[in-house]
């Protein structure tokens, strides 16, 4: 089986509207970490529904091409089979969480996926983003860093080996962000594929290997992170704010 995600050709409309996606074809190799950057309303989260299967699962619209995980075609996989493969973590921790418990909170995907060895999902997820202990705390009484770090743990324990996170230090400070951030570089390194949808330049530059821009709806460019981010007049004709680490390297 071909490990990866791979596009080909994709072309997406909300109902009636204009092409949010135009023609795109991409391939995420298995193990990458890389970024994907654009304006508002650029198409870059509509890529991301894509990845992740709900696009075409839970939005109405129309799709062209295809697209495949690991060698499994995401319009023949429910969302639940794919979710066992792309794990996804929205920029606001507070629309994920919703029980009791830390503990309740991770389980939940895992028993919605029907997986085994529960506990010791749960335990090796609370010690992968460093929150061993926290099981019985109410998910609301957490720091926004400690909800980010928890919505993490709640993917990892569901076995996935792909992470698509979108714009994941949006809501919090500069430690939080460096620390989840920090967390990213981690399992990477333990082989997870990680793809995030982003705007701050400046950890772009830090931790990614492969930047992606999205304009109107196409890949106007795509290659080595720092690279790509040292076109200072492209991004800012692309609507996106140069890093100044670019400026004192």
């Amino acid at each position: 089986m071909k490990q990866g995600i791979f596009l080909n050709n994709i072309t997406y409309r909300y109902h009636k509207n204009h092409d949010i996606l135009k023609n795109i074809t991409l391939t995420i190799h298995q193990g990458e970490f890389i970024c994907i950057l654009g304006k508002n309303g650029s198409g870059k989260t509509t890529l991301g529904y894509c990845l992740n299967g709900i696009i075409p699962h839970s939005f109405a619209g129309k799709l062209d091409g295809s697209i495949t995980i690991n060698g499994e075609e995401t319009k023949q996989s429910s969302i639940g089979e794919i979710a066992k493969t792309i794990g996804t973590i929205a920029q606001d921790p507070d629309l994920m969480l919703f029980n009791m418990t830390v503990y309740e909170e991770i389980a939940f995907g895992i028993n919605n996926l029907e997986l085994d060895n529960v506990e010791e999902r749960i335990r090796e997820a609370l010690h992968q983003v460093g929150l061993t202990g926290f099981e019985k705390r109410d998910p609301n009484t957490l720091s926004e860093g400690q909800k980010q770090l928890l919505c993490i743990a709640c993917t990892l324990a569901m076995g996935t080996e792909i992470l698509l996170l979108d714009e994941p230090i949006s809501h919090l400070d500069y430690i939080n962000g460096i620390q989840v951030y920090e967390l990213l570089k981690q399992l990477h390194k333990d082989g997870k594929t990680i793809i995030i949808i982003e705007h701050e330049t400046d950890v772009v530059w830090d931790y990614a290997e492969r930047v992606l821009i999205i304009e109107e709806g196409s890949i106007v460019a795509d290659g080595k992170a720092q690279e790509i981010l040292q076109q200072h007049e492209m991004l800012k004709q692309y609507g996106i704010k140069p890093t100044y680490k670019s400026h004192a390297k």
